[in-house]
């Protein structure tokens, strides 16, 4: 049975956001994020391309200096490989505020007496520049979309109306 249009609409819009998370994961300089990206759809019908990170924002906008807590430290590590928290090389990330992880004492202390542990102790630090991987991204859209609609809409007609499709001769042209 073919489909209706309400879900000939919803499966191109489908498409199209995942011709955009194509597009924005190819721009990514992050392996993390570009694996990261992925299509939901929302209770409106809507799809939206996101990153389950939160700090996937800082990285795409940018951020700016940051000042510990009083009494606190700022700690990372040179390599992400070396750092527990998030699970050395296993790159374990945390998704929300609530998963990040601190050293515990005896391990902040292990890591500041070896002066090979790359860890990095600061007070505050400075702005970071963001990566614009979706602005950098969309750029290639148009032509990733236009073919994803393409191939859509020819198969919404090959499906609804069947042989009859073969009896005539349809020039379908889109502009995006």
């Amino acid at each position: 049975m073919a489909e209706g249009p309400r879900q000939f609409t919803s499966r191109l819009r489908f498409q199209l956001a995942s011709a955009a998370r194509d597009s924005a994961a190819k721009a990514a300089k992050s392996k993390t994020i570009a694996n990261s990206l992925e299509v939901v759809k929302l209770p409106s019908g809507e799809f939206v391309v996101e990153s389950p990170f939160y700090w996937a924002v800082y990285y795409h906008d940018g951020r700016g200096a940051i000042r510990a807590r009083p009494g606190h430290k700022l700690v990372y590590f040179r390599n992400p490989d070396d750092d527990p928290r998030i699970g050395g090389a296993a790159r374990n990330y945390p998704k929300k505020r609530s998963d990040i992880r601190r050293l515990t004492k005896a391990q902040f202390y292990r890591f500041l007496r070896d002066p090979n542990s790359g860890m990095i102790v600061r007070d505050s630090v400075g702005p970071s520049k963001g990566d614009p991987f979706f602005t950098r991204g969309l750029r290639n859209f148009p032509a990733r979309a236009g073919r994803a609609v393409v191939v859509e809409v020819s198969k919404f007609i090959t499906e609804t109306l069947g042989d009859e499709i073969l009896k005539a001769h349809v020039k379908v042209r889109f502009r995006i």
